[in-house]
């Protein structure tokens, strides 16, 4: 009868996890979970500066065609190529264009300010909106004097701690 008893005690003694057990699930649960949360973390980053090179791309493309529709206003209406766009075409002139605005303007020596992002309009400028962490910068060096020029676009922005940045260039001809 005592050995009866015995092994019915010793039953009720294995029923349950122990404390280390417990924690060796608690801690292979964690390892488990830590994984996907890692994932995520750096998908969120990685659209984060994906967002900010899309936006940084289509607003150097802004500033070219802007440049092209004025040249092209121009030669529709018999004026001279450039005119509108004289105070860039220096060479290493850095000017702002404010398509909103409808202005070209040479910025200062220490170099242009960062956009202004309008949240009622959706629209990057110079005149209204906040501050934005993108800056834009044009020039427009003559190639070949009334035939050709080069228009050079940089833009950069901030990230966190860092500073991005990238250089688009193209060349326009004077078709008249």
């Amino acid at each position: 009868m005592k050995y009866f008893e015995k092994l019915k005690n010793n039953n009720k003694l294995k029923r349950g996890f122990t404390l280390i057990e417990t924690f060796i699930a608690i801690t292979v649960l964690l390892i488990a979970m830590s994984g996907p949360l890692v994932l995520v973390t750096k998908g969120l980053s990685i659209s984060k500066i994906a967002k900010g090179q899309i936006v940084a791309m289509y607003l150097a493309q802004e500033a070219i065609e802007y440049i092209r529709n004025v040249r092209d206003t121009n030669i529709l209406n018999d004026r001279g190529w450039l005119i509108g766009l004289t105070d860039c075409t220096n060479f290493g002139t850095k000017c702002k264009i404010d398509s909103p605005a409808q202005t070209v303007s040479s910025c200062s020596l220490s170099g242009c300010e960062n956009l202004k992002y309008d949240p009622v309009s959706y629209l990057y400028g110079y005149t209204s909106g906040n501050v934005s962490l993108i800056k834009r910068e044009i020039e427009i060096n003559e190639i070949i004097p009334d035939k050709e020029l080069e228009v050079v676009v940089t833009m950069s922005w901030q990230e966190g701690p860092n500073t991005r940045q990238f250089v688009v260039k193209e060349r326009l001809l004077n078709w008249q």
